[in-house]
């Protein structure tokens, strides 16, 4: 353990370059917004044609506005927050050099998959209607929250200690804390 250990902490810790850091952010954009989603997609078709549940057209225009706008928000703010508070980028190789608490992370610990799920459901039902959005929206949830469960979560504990065990103590796991301020 103390091996894997030690090798987490040698690769986060190394400086990544700025071109690094872009093209990695590049390539996960285009896998987790076009790639994943399109399989996704796929499944939601095939499920569709299981079910063959009709819906009027008006219902996917009332699902998939707020879901492409939540979505959108929490991926775009939650990138964001990485780039700026972290000097990195959600993809493996090119990470975070600090544990990241601000911004929608002070929320919820996944905002990129909260605001992935609901992108995925949007796109989705604008890709194929209601079913096909609710299945790409239960996919999204359960591989990301599989991911984050049984891999990041250990990774980011190796990497950040007792820092990030605060954190996760604090902080809910997906569903972001409404914050009130007046």
């Amino acid at each position: 353990m103390h091996r894997v250990a030690d090798f987490f902490l040698r690769f986060h810790n190394r400086e990544r370059s700025l071109a690094l850091r872009l093209i990695s952010l590049l390539l996960g954009s285009l896998f987790f917004l076009i790639i994943l989603p399109a399989g996704f997609i796929l499944v939601g078709r095939i499920v569709k044609d299981a079910v063959g549940l009709a819906v009027p057209g008006y219902v996917d225009w009332l699902v998939l506005i707020p879901c492409l706008g939540i979505g959108g928000a929490f991926l775009s703010w939650a990138v964001l927050t990485l780039w700026t508070a972290g000097e990195g980028t959600p993809a493996p190789n090119a990470p975070t050099r600090r544990l990241v608490v601000s911004g929608p992370y002070r929320l919820c610990r996944n905002p990129i998959e909260f605001g992935a799920i609901f992108y995925y459901a949007g796109i989705g039902t604008l890709a194929g209607g209601i079913v096909v959005g609710l299945v790409c929206f239960l996919l999204g949830l359960i591989v990301g929250s599989a991911y984050h469960k049984f891999v990041e979560e250990r990774e980011m504990e190796v990497r950040f200690g007792d820092e990030y065990r605060e954190y996760r103590k604090r902080v809910p796991f997906l569903i972001p804390r409404l914050e009130i301020r007046l």
